[in-house]
């Protein structure tokens, strides 16, 4: 080899150990990763586990094994946006019954205005249509979403 194939290896060499440094990383109580310790008795996280992409091995078994490691980050991750869906569909029904509510209150103050004669004989029988229609809808939207925390829960059993 000449001097200048030898130089540029050494380079090479040490540019590649730079980027192999490793650098400890931290999981905080809230669940998030850092590179600074998040109090006093954090201790970095293992991550002997974790594969380097630029080291890949072709050896059969460590090809299982990062095969069903993949499927375990798969599984978590339907696993998190099915318990995701089902947090926002929960608060949708909340919010489907509340709006249930409010707007049962405003009929049921419309019905103070009411008269004892036949024109508000007329519309508190009105009112009471659009309370009964105003429920029946909520119910109707209720039991949609109840359907689909049911068909999610059962996802991730």
């Amino acid at each position: 080899m000449d001097r200048n194939s030898v130089l540029m290896l050494a380079t090479l060499a040490t540019s590649i150990m730079q980027f192999a440094a490793v650098a400890d990383v931290y999981k905080c109580a809230d669940g998030k990763y850092q590179a600074d310790p998040c109090d006093e008795s954090s201790k970095p996280v293992d991550l002997s586990a974790v594969g380097s992409v630029v080291t890949g091995s072709n050896h059969p078994a460590q090809r299982s094994d990062d095969a069903s490691k993949k499927q375990e980050i798969s599984a978590y991750i339907d696993n998190q946006r099915i318990s995701r869906e089902i947090t926002k569909l929960e608060n949708d029904r909340k919010r489907v019954l509340a709006m249930r509510d409010q707007r049962m209150r405003d009929l049921q103050n419309g019905r103070r205005y009411a008269n004892n004669n036949l024109a508000g004989a007329t519309w508190q029988q009105s009112l009471a249509q659009e309370m009964a229609a105003v429920a029946q809808q909520a119910d109707t939207q209720v039991e949609s979403i109840d359907r689909q925390i049911e068909q999610l829960k059962k996802e991730l059993k």
